[in-house]
């Protein structure tokens, strides 16, 4: 048992640094702007955009996930729909940390709240994710207060639903409408960053109840995780499918654009015409997930999901930075033919701060919330 407190003495302890680290980080930036990040007129969208992307969906994969219980009726996973519900909202919470300091300044966050662009899908994308967060929030308190049932709630569950299915595919159109970059442009793009969005956030519940399960020794039946390890499979293979077409259009395109873009130094390398990413946070943790006694081993679940949001992160990142590497317009003759990058040491604090705030609220709903409550 003191064992037990002293872990979790030190686990707050840590989130407590970063969460300080992170304060300092959002300070330098409201006083210096952007100047301190590794953007240029070019490579406009970085690291911290990336965390966002993956928060943000990842939240709304949790979201869609709790649509099992809440919307479809399969009252057996009532049980996990308050943790999925306040996991979403935590999740969110975090994203909006990395995209309301990727703006650099405060300012720019109060003229993006006042002043809409209805044609503008990046406003769309926000107003969207801040009406689903205002709904998780309203939602979470009715299951909180006992009422899981009423008119109101169910309204609230439906509601959620709708947001988090649409949200994805604003993030989507956002690139998909980008003319200028022909390899984000498309309906592809919104496809699949809502197949991203299941995989991620079914990824974020599995692991989570794992590690809950293995610290707490108070995790979800082993069936159902089970159920939930098998349902994280098929979404898994949907990416895996989804993919491998997009790499077969993309191969057999002459489009000049794409072609730039199979000489792109590539951010995490290839092997055999694939990104490592996508070998090592896809097909890998897949083929680990489709091996029954691996998916349902404890330790399986916890190295196929870990893989699979690494690299779920890590494709959204080459995806962000690949679509942007190639200097357009005017900008082509005042850069090289492909512009590379790496974070500064303020990305990578911004995107700690994100985490620490996620896994903060998640440490403090698990212990103070009762999670776990189901309607009577």
């Amino acid at each position: 048992m003191n064992g037990n407190k002293g872990l979790y003495g030190a686990w707050l302890a840590l989130l407590g640094v970063g969460i300080l680290l992170g304060l300092l980080t959002a300070v330098k930036l409201f006083s210096q702007g952007h100047s301190l990040f590794n953007a240029n007129d070019v490579l406009l969208w970085t690291l911290p955009l990336g965390g966002y992307i993956f928060l943000a969906l990842s939240s709304s994969g949790l979201t869609l996930l709790a649509a099992l219980p809440l919307v479809f009726g399969v009252k057996k996973y009532e049980p996990f729909a308050k943790r999925m519900v306040f996991l979403a909202i935590a999740t969110l919470i975090g994203g909006f940390v990395a995209i309301g300091l990727e703006l650099g300044s405060i300012l720019h966050m109060v003229y993006i709240i006042f002043s809409p662009n209805f044609s503008s899908p990046i406003w769309w994308m926000g107003a969207i994710y801040s009406l689903e967060l205002v709904v998780l929030v309203v939602k979470f308190w009715t299951m909180h207060s006992g009422d899981w049932h009423s008119g109101f709630s169910k309204f609230l569950g439906v509601a959620s639903f709708a947001l988090a299915l649409v949200a994805p595919l604003m993030i989507g159109s956002i690139f998909g409408l980008t003319e200028s970059r022909v390899t984000y442009f498309g309906p592809v793009m919104s496809i699949y960053c809502l197949l991203m969005a299941v995989l991620s956030g079914t990824a974020l519940f599995v692991l989570y109840n794992a590690i809950v399960g293995r610290v707490t020794n108070n995790g979800i039946a082993a069936q159902l995780h089970d159920e939930f390890a098998l349902v994280l499979t098929y979404a898994a293979g949907a990416v895996v499918v989804f993919t491998l077409l997009k790499f077969a259009i993309e191969s057999a395109t002459v489009v000049p654009a794409f072609l730039s873009y199979r000489k792109f130094a590539h951010a995490f390398g290839t092997m055999g015409g694939f990104h490592i990413e996508v070998i090592l946070g896809l097909f890998v943790p897949f083929v680990l997930l489709a091996i029954p006694a691996v998916r349902k081993a404890a330790g399986g679940k916890i190295v196929a999901t870990a893989l699979l949001l690494a690299g779920t992160l890590a494709m959204h990142m080459e995806i962000l930075l690949a679509g942007q590497s190639r200097p357009v317009g005017p900008k082509a003759e005042q850069f090289p033919e492909f512009v590379s990058y790496f974070p500064s040491i303020w990305e990578w604090l911004v995107f700690v701060f994100a985490l620490a705030v996620m896994l903060l609220l998640y440490t403090l709903g698990e212990k103070y919330l009762k999670l776990t409550a189901a309607p009577e």
